[in-house]
């Protein structure tokens, strides 16, 4: 089976090499290079119960797909002999004043009735935990199954992997239209053709801009997200050393490396395609950062990077193939969670697509809850 993903951020790199690695012949176009969309401005962070709420779906795939993390690093480690940055090291969600709290407490109780363990701390047992949190901190929930991955680390090693199965990655190729039949689909580029039993489309807040004929577009957005690269600072004989796992406040989380670097994310703006680093978004890290982990004021600027990150109106990804072109599967809108729902999206995507076993996810990530059809059906249909 040949099948063709459009696409080579993190969702369509670890698709690609499920399918790879599964048999398919598998070539993926990308208008950049793999990993240089949002996946370049994203952090890494794997916390399913800090992003999502009780009982909804996206925490349940977020659950879904962190329980496969360990052995899906392992297995690219072993497979392609790359090191990957990753570490289960927890987050440490922190109240700034008593209303942060009290929305705290809330987390820590709907968490322990779904038997999730998570810490509850204050006063001189968090100052110890972690000495470089402001003093005015109120309380803080420690959830120690939480992680992050280094996303660049783990691209290379998804596209090698694929490639070492076969696959071949094209770009800088932009696809401007998938024409679906009944026993293929084909894909056209500026100025190259592709022919393919599947085709996915998983091009991020571009994906709702490849034209899908007879279909109407899926209705993705692009929500900017700046993020910054600073430098612990290393003050000679210094007691206060760099944070031990993520933290996350209420206006900026940051993500601690074993270089003594640290990431600060991540902006939230409706900028449409505007992918600029602004002084108000640099800014606004910073300050947010400071009231974090006061000694970040004396920290050194490495760099600023910004992401354009895929959102669907409900919030929710979008996974599966178009009730009316069941060759065309999407695999998008997966918004600040790409990374941490990379794996399971595979899988699901792969299982559908090679095996024709269809997760019962499926229902509820299909394009088609947004009444997307037959373009020529619409225009048809009285109005």
């Amino acid at each position: 089976m040949h099948v063709v993903v459009v696409g080579a951020g993190i969702v369509g790199a670890a698709v690609a090499e499920e399918l790879a690695r599964r048999g398919a012949t598998v070539t993926v176009l990308d208008m950049r290079s793999p990993g240089r969309g949002a996946s370049h401005a994203s952090a890494g962070i794997l916390a399913p119960h800090t992003e999502a709420h009780e009982g909804t779906p996206l925490l349940d795939l977020g659950t879904r797909s962190l329980a496969l993390y360990d052995s899906f690093v392992a297995r690219l480690g072993e497979r392609t002999r790359r090191a990957i940055d990753y570490a289960r090291s927890g987050t440490l969600e922190v109240a700034l004043d008593a209303a942060g709290a009290s929305a705290l407490g809330a987390s820590r109780a709907w968490l322990a009735a779904i038997g999730v363990p998570a810490e509850w701390m204050t006063g001189a047992d968090l100052r110890s935990f972690e000495p470089a949190l402001a003093p005015d901190v109120e309380a803080a929930l420690f959830k120690p199954h939480h992680g992050w991955v280094g996303v660049q680390s783990l691209i290379a090693a998804l596209t090698e992997s694929a490639r070492l199965a076969g696959a071949t990655f094209e770009s800088p190729i932009a696809a401007v239209e998938v024409v679906p039949h009944t026993t293929h689909a084909d894909v056209r580029a500026v100025d190259r053709r592709y022919t393919a039993d599947t085709v996915v489309v998983a091009a991020g807040s571009w994906s709702g801009q490849i034209r899908i004929a007879g279909i109407d577009p899926v209705p993705i957005r692009p929500v900017r997200g700046q993020l910054l690269h600073l430098e612990w600072p290393a003050t000679p004989g210094a007691a206060i050393g760099l944070p031990s796992r993520v933290v996350w406040g209420a206006d900026c989380y940051v993500v601690p490396w074993p270089d003594g670097s640290v990431l600060v994310g991540a902006t939230v703006e409706e900028a449409g395609f505007d992918e600029r680093v602004t002084l108000d978004g640099v800014r606004t890290l910073a300050d947010a950062a400071g009231r974090l982990l006061p000694r970040l004021r004396d920290a050194t600027f490495l760099a600023a990077r910004v992401g354009l990150r895929p959102a669907a109106p409900d919030g929710l990804p979008v996974i599966g193939p178009f009730g009316e072109a069941p060759r065309v599967v999407v695999a998008t809108g997966h918004y600040r969670n790409g990374v941490l729902l990379a794996p399971v999206t595979a899988v699901m995507v792969a299982d559908l697509v090679l095996d024709g076993r269809r997760d019962p996810a499926l229902d509820v990530t299909t394009p088609d809850r947004f009444g997307v059809g037959s373009t020529r059906k619409n225009r048809e249909e009285p109005s």
